[in-house]
């Protein structure tokens, strides 16, 4: 049996899915069919493994808004184009204290 392949993991099982998945950079690679053979190939080559990384946590700083302080930001300037700055300033500034309050705990 045979499987296509490039060089980032990727397989694909036809010719016409490795065209589209793995374009022009791939390889034939020849697959035993009997069960134990095929299942040490595909561990060994971790063929359909999935590989899950997780987003890295990011503290805010002074530099980053946490989303929370972020969306009242956001919230301040679309009132302060409406014209409403008191409205704009209370919102600026409950956006400024939540980030605030959260930089303070990360120091």
């Amino acid at each position: 049996m045979k499987l296509y392949t490039n060089d980032k993991g990727e397989w694909a099982g036809t010719q016409a899915d490795a065209r589209k998945q793995l374009g022009k950079v791939r390889r034939t690679v020849e697959v035993p069919v009997d069960k134990a053979n095929l299942m040490a190939f595909l561990n060994d080559n971790k063929v359909g493994a999935v590989e899950v990384q997780s987003e890295p946590s990011v503290e805010p700083t002074s530099e980053l808004l946490s989303p929370q302080a972020a969306s009242w930001v956001a919230w301040s300037l679309d009132t302060l184009k409406r014209g409403d700055t008191r409205e704009a300033e209370a919102m600026l500034v409950k956006g400024l204290t939540i980030q605030n309050e959260l930089t303070k705990k990360g120091d």
